[in-house]
């Protein structure tokens, strides 16, 4: 039986079907010219508050894909690994047989079970602060083991290649205002580092840190895990609920304080964010509403859905509904036109939500495309 939900859905797929001159105006010379038109348009705002620096750069894991760190899933299936395996040593003669045993498991649980992030996140979190004398920062340490133990690259990738460019000022001026990371790691530091050119930072990622007059603020509000040193008690990262929490009952804590007032006073563009997080969410609300305006403010990098990907999905779905491909027979609709449709209402869809909070889009088609977008910004073309 198809639930009513599925119904609705393609009720609705069908009533998004566009007009025969619409369709006509997509695919002509004169939309492309549009569209290239309109990307200018959006390039050109952000170049405009980069040169009057007001310009921030708000970045999520997206930015460091490309060196092989691990995604959410895979990072608590590495985290799930060492509980496992430590679980099973208890009862088990053989190391061998649990660690292949833990393995499967671990790789397969997130999967079958799809557990709810924040509770495997708390299971985990509890897990490593019970074991041994340094409980404090057990979980810490095992997060930065499972994040850099496979990094692909030591080279510079493309894409913090040109935010580093950013960063470069040729007689201090025009410069970013700040970048805030949501990623523990220390790559953006590392970029930086990596160059003959000084380039005067400070990474801040706890209450009371400070930095310099000539220094580049580098906001880890998240928390922060290098890749070499000891790790302290500033070194806390939000991962598990009692994280969460702590930043949104705390609204005066100096992560959440930072984000809100960049958020207000200045310009952001997001790069690698999924707009997901209930607390950036809840912090992009607090600030527009202290703006007192719908106004754009912001811009994200978000990459178009790939149409043949969804009308394989679409296929798949309609293979497992056979009442709904009854009717898309009756109707007359093709496999072709729902996905078009579909995937137009989607991006559609993402753009309103990001709208709600002064915030535009910048649409690429591959992820390669971003660093020569961020160019075309820096450069003002």
């Amino acid at each position: 039986m198809v639930s009513t939900e599925l119904r609705l859905s393609a009720d609705l797929i069908t009533k998004l079907a566009r007009s025969p001159f619409f369709r006509y105006l997509e695919s002509s010379k004169i939309f492309g010219e549009f569209r290239e038109r309109t990307q200018k348009v959006k390039l050109s705002k952000v170049a405009e508050w980069y040169k009057n620096e007001r310009l921030v750069m708000v970045l999520g894991a997206g930015v460091s894909a490309a060196y092989g760190l691990p995604d959410w899933n895979t990072l608590l299936q590495k985290l799930l690994l060492i509980t496992l395996k430590s679980e099973g040593n208890k009862s088990e003669e053989d190391s061998g047989e649990v660690d292949e045993k833990a393995g499967v498991i671990a790789r397969t649980f997130t999967n079958i079970f799809e557990p709810n992030s924040l509770i495997a996140a708390r299971y985990l979190n509890n897990h490593f602060r019970k074991i041994g004398p340094k409980s404090h920062l057990a979980f810490e340490n095992a997060i930065r083991d499972a994040l850099y133990g496979e990094l692909k690259q030591r080279s510079i990738s493309d894409l913090l290649s040109e935010i580093r460019q950013f960063c470069i000022a040729a007689g201090r001026s025009p410069n970013l205002d700040s970048i805030i990371t949501y990623n523990y790691d220390d790559l953006i530091e590392e970029c930086l580092k990596n160059i003959d050119v000084d380039i005067p930072f400070a990474s801040i990622y706890s209450s009371g840190m400070k930095y310099k007059r000539n220094e580049l603020p580098v906001y880890h509000v998240h928390g922060y895990l290098p890749q070499e040193g000891k790790l302290t008690s500033k070194n806390k990262v939000v991962l598990s609920e009692d994280g969460y929490h702590q930043q949104y009952n705390d609204v005066y804590g100096w992560s959440n304080l930072v984000q809100i007032n960049k958020y207000k006073d200045f310009n952001c563009v997001f790069i690698g964010l999924s707009f997901s997080d209930p607390n950036f969410r809840r912090l992009l609300d607090i600030s527009r509403n202290e703006r007192g305006d719908d106004e754009i403010h912001h811009y994200c990098f978000r990459r178009r859905f790939n149409k043949e990907v969804v009308k394989e999905r679409f296929q798949e779905f309609l293979d497992e509904n056979r009442e709904i491909v009854n009717e898309n027979n009756r109707i007359g609709i093709s496999i072709d036109e729902v996905a078009e449709d579909l995937t137009k209402f989607a991006e559609r869809f993402e753009e309103k939500d990001a709208l709600s909070f002064g915030v535009g889009s910048i649409w690429y088609e591959q992820h390669d495309d971003i660093p020569e977008l961020l160019k075309r910004i820096r450069m003002g073309l």
